[in-house]
């Protein structure tokens, strides 16, 4: 994969050759991660990336979201007319980042009525556990300050993860707890995501010494790819009047 020059806040970019102009356009789709702390974007012809965007340390807004789209569009000679459906990923994360890709993409789709296929960013995190047996999940990202959101995945070989809770939200050491309570103990257990630096100053009451520690993916666009396509084959998709943000609900004290 040949990489982009980088550009101007800290994008950067990678893909593969330029579109095959006799392709069938309704094997091109493109996925937009604005939840995360990094803003992503993938390209896709089928279940193959082609292409993906980054950007770090920026805020976002409608403009930039869909320039960034514009422009690894026309780096990769893919047409907006040659897409066949749109990915999004809707939370949990930045409540502006979240608002302003799905206005992005409700607006390259709606035009068109083209599909959209959702995921939220825990679950795209959680999938990206690769685990040789099953394996019990915590997915814990950065909401604001010391607050996170997170969820407990079943993470199984072969097979995307499955919540074995519902996603919270509050601080970290509420949330972990209430997780880390809910997880079977008859498996090995990992937890994972962007808020892995605040678990060694929280005060915890349930002990997590013992479970793993893996890194989220740097990207989650590319890495929903998965998921994505798979939801995409079974005909699990919205329109673009019906697509909505998903928010943790609220890890009250116990």
């Amino acid at each position: 994969m040949a990489s982009f020059p980088r550009g101007q806040g800290g994008r950067q970019v990678a893909r593969v050759e330029p579109a095959d102009p006799t392709a069938a356009p309704a094997d091109w789709w493109l996925v937009a991660d604005t939840a995360s702390p990094r803003l992503s974007l993938a390209l896709a012809r089928g279940r193959e990336l082609h292409a993906q965007w980054g950007v770090k340390s920026q805020r976002p807004s409608v403009h930039r979201v869909v320039g960034d789209i514009a422009y690894l569009l026309e780096r990769t000679g893919v047409q907006p007319k040659d897409l066949s459906a749109v990915g999004a990923l809707v939370g949990p994360g930045s409540f502006t980042g979240i608002r302003v890709g799905l206005a992005a993409v409700k607006g390259l789709a709606q035009p068109r009525n083209l599909p959209i296929v959702t995921a939220t960013t825990l679950e795209v995190a959680a999938g990206a556990i690769a685990a040789r047996e099953p394996t019990a999940a915590l997915v814990v990202n950065v909401s604001h300050r010391r607050e996170v959101h997170g969820q407990g995945f079943l993470v199984e070989p072969g097979a995307f993860p499955e919540a074995f809770t519902e996603a919270l939200a509050g601080d970290v050491a509420q949330v972990v707890d209430r997780l880390a309570a809910q997880s079977p103990s008859d498996r090995p257990r990992v937890i994972t995501g962007d808020a892995l630096t605040l678990l060694d100053d929280a005060r915890l009451a349930v002990p997590i010494g013992d479970w793993a520690r893996q890194p989220p993916p740097p990207w989650l666009a590319p890495a929903a790819l998965p998921r994505l396509a798979a939801r995409l084959a079974e005909g699990a998709t919205i329109s673009a009047t019906r697509v909505a943000a998903f928010y943790a609900r609220a890890a009250l004290a116990t």
